[in-house]
Formats: C-alpha cells, sequence, structure tokens
C-alpha cells in the first residue's frame, strides 16, 4: 500500500498535499455556511420570537433538505463523477443560500432553509467521493479524517465570527458573504478533478446485496446516534453558556469554536488511530462515544456561576468526542462494499445522519423548554451516546 501523499499515479491534476488542501477549502466552504446557519439560530430566535423547540427546528429544516438529497446526489457521483456534480451543484448551493435574502417570516425561513438543504448535500457527496476514489490503494482513515476537518473548521469560523459580524452588519451581508465563498470553495475543487473515467468498472450493475447492506447497518446506527452530540452541541451551546452561566455571546461563541477545533483535531488523530489498528473504524468510535457521553454529563452537573478556565479545555474534549467521529463512519462505510458503490453507501450514511441531526436538536430543545432546565437534555443526549459505544463496541470487525 503506497504512502498517502506520494504523487506516484495520483490521478488530479495537481499532487495529493493540494488536491487534499482543496477538498478541505471545499468541505469548509459548505460547513461554514451549514453549520453557521445554525450558530445563527440565537439570532432567527431573536428576531422571529422562537422558544427552543422552534429554534430546534432551522436545524431541522436544514438537515432534512440534506437528507432528502443526499442519497440521490450519492448515486449521481458513482455514475457521473464528483467533477459534474460539484460544478452544477456549486451554482445550486450559491443561489439558495441568497435567497434568504429576500426572507421576511419564520415559515418562509424554514421553506428556503430546507431548499438550502437540499443543495448542500452535493458538497459532502462530490467531495467525500473524489477523495476516497483519489487515495484508492492508500491509507484512507488519515486522509478522510483531514478532508472532514473541513466540517469542524468551518462551525469554528462561524462561531467566532458570526457572532461578532451579525450585531454590526445584520443577516443579509452574511448570506451575501455565504453565496461569494460557496461558489469560490467549491469551482475551486473542481477546478483540479480529473473527468470521472467511463470505463465499465465504474457503472452501478446489480447494486447492494443482502451482504452489504447487512454490513451498513451498524456503521449507519453508530452514525445516527453520534450525530446527536454534534448538532445540539453547534445549536445548543452558546444558547446555555448564555441563559444557564451568564456568559457573553461573544464568550460563549468562543467557547463553541473550541469545541469545533477539538473536533477538528479528534478526525485527524483518530482517523490515523483507525488507520494504525489495521483499519478497524468501530473500536475507535466506540471509544470516541464514550468520551461524548462522559463530557455530555459533566456539562449536565456544571455549577450556574462556572469559570470559563473549566469551561473552555471541557468544551474542547467535548468536541472532540462529540464532532470527531464522523470521518470515521463515513469511512466505515464506504469501505463495508464494493468500492464501485462506495459513494452510495457513504451518502446513504450521510443521510441517516441528517436525519439524526433533524430529529435530536428539537427533542433536545423540548426536553429543556419541559424541564426548563439544560441538565436534563445533557443528560439524555449522554444516554444516546452511551447506546452508540455500545453498538460500535460490539462489533468484531469493521470491515
Amino acid at each position: 500500500m503506497q504512502k498517502p501523499f506520494t504523487r506516484e499515479n495520483f490521478p488530479a491534476k495537481v499532487g495529493p498535499l493540494s488536491f487534499l488542501g482543496l477538498a478541505l477549502m471545499s468541505q469548509t466552504g459548505m460547513s461554514f455556511v451549514q453549520q453557521g446557519l445554525m450558530v445563527l439560530g440565537v439570532f432567527f430566535a431573536a428576531a422571529y420570537h422562537l422558544n427552543l423547540t422552534a429554534m430546534g427546528l432551522i436545524t431541522t429544516a436544514l438537515s432534512l433538505g440534506v437528507m432528502v438529497s443526499m442519497v440521490f446526489v450519492g448515486l449521481m457521483v458513482d455514475r457521473i463523477g464528483p467533477r459534474m456534480v460539484l460544478f452544477w451543484g456549486t451554482l445550486l448551493m450559491a443561489a439558495f443560500t441568497a435567497a434568504l435574502l429576500v426572507v421576511h417570516s419564520y415559515a418562509s425561513l424554514l421553506a428556503v432553509l430546507f431548499l438550502v438543504g437540499m443543495s448542500l448535500a452535493v458538497a459532502p457527496s462530490a467531495g467525500t467521493k473524489a477523495v476516497f476514489s483519489a487515495f484508492a490503494g492508500r491509507p484512507r482513515g488519515l486522509v478522510m479524517g483531514i478532508r472532514q476537518t473541513g466540517v469542524p473548521i468551518g462551525a469554528a469560523l462561524a462561531a467566532f465570527l458570526l457572532p461578532r459580524l451579525v450585531p454590526i452588519f445584520g443577516l443579509s451581508p452574511v448570506f451575501a458573504l455565504f453565496s461569494l465563498e460557496l461558489l469560490v470553495a467549491g469551482w475551486a475543487f473542481v477546478a483540479v478533478m480529473r473527468s470521472w473515467p467511463t470505463r465499465s468498472g465504474t457503472t452501478l450493475k446489480g447494486g447492494l446485496n443482502r451482504g452489504d447492506l447487512k454490513r451498513l447497518a451498524k456503521p449507519i446506527a453508530v452514525a445516527f446516534l453520534m450525530v446527536s452530540g454534534q448538532y445540539i452541541l453547534l445549536t445548543y451551546t452558546i444558547a446555555d453558556l448564555h441563559q444557564s452561566h451568564r456568559i457573553s455571546l461573544a464568550a460563549a461563541g468562543l467557547v463553541l469554536a473550541m469545541s469545533q477545533i477539538g473536533g477538528g483535531i479528534g478526525r485527524v488523530v483518530l482517523g490515523q488511530v483507525s488507520d494504525r489498528l489495521g483499519g478497524r473504524r468501530a473500536p475507535v468510535l466506540a471509544v470516541t462515544a464514550a468520551i461524548g457521553a462522559v463530557t455530555a454529563m459533566a456539562i449536565g452537573l456544571l455549577p450556574g456561576n462556572v469559570s470559563l478556565l473549566l469551561v473552555f479545555p471541557l468544551w474542547a474534549v467535548f468536541g472532540f468526542g462529540v464532532v470527531g467521529w464522523n470521518a470515521l463512519a463515513l469511512t466505515w462505510a464506504g469501505e463495508s462494499v464494493p468500492s464501485a458503490h462506495s459513494g452510495f453507501a457513504m451518502s446513504l450514511t450521510g443521510t441517516i445522519v441528517f436525519l439524526g441531526s433533524s430529529i435530536f436538536p428539537p427533542i433536545f430543545g423540548w426536553v429543556v423548554d419541559t424541564t426548563h432546565q439544560f441538565a436534563y437534555g445533557w443528560v439524555m443526549l449522554a444516554a444516546v451516546l452511551v447506546l452508540a459505544a455500545f453498538i460500535a463496541g460490539r462489533t468484531k470487525t469493521s470491515q
């Protein structure tokens, strides 16, 4: 097996490091918008007078849009290749995001966010398949982890910048920024891809058999459960820190950014660890879920007057556990089926991930609205992550 960053026989217009860097930029650009719209939840809540359950539905609308289109996009990527799908998909992403400029009600906001989500499915589906295919025959855990750090990097940038920009400039300039950077990041990655080969090995004949689907069941189940932490963290961290612990919005944004940095580190480190374990993704995911469960419980037990000196490292570890898992789960899914169907397998897993991200945040918000305490929501999350750790831990092999 080749080392991941050797240039020999690398199927792109640039070397593997440059290719991976542009893949990372593309994912970061998409994540800055997708995750940023959830960071903006506190501003949408103020503008439309929303409670926490309704605020959670903002995440639901966006995630449902991604979920509806992701499998279809995955099939298209397998058939015509990531280059064409990402080129045209980037136009759709930019157009639907620009449509947020004319939204003036909560109902229309949810409708447009659903359309934005449908288009945003293009970037992870095309980007994941492009990297997965380009690095065939090389250790994939590390490179997939590096590419997937675009998600927490984009979220960290959004958490740091948006709570500072919106009070000064308002929401409209932010939406324009979203649209422009999607075009730049998406087409820059398209420019270095080669056209998809048309040989018979890339066609889809017969689909996945029962054994393939059975092997996919566990990575899909684990991903569904573990996404609860990633999106609850993103949707409610600022609200919890501000309401329960009297931390300013700007400082809470920094804490959220720190959690995403922890998650980015997790995606790289955990991918490397799983490579060193011979591609055994499941046991690494089990440990990761356990870390998330323990830190979620700790967050639920925090006193009201907690010091930022404790909050920053706690949320960094929390991010490591509940954000660092994603690349491992997608790689596990892609490696569970024949390579010609890897795009579909990863997109199907991604679809279930976004199903989870649409379900768990409003449930968390309902628990908090009902009990009037964030602590019960964090306990609920810890229980979900314990279940994910149990399922992953019971898997004898990730292949």
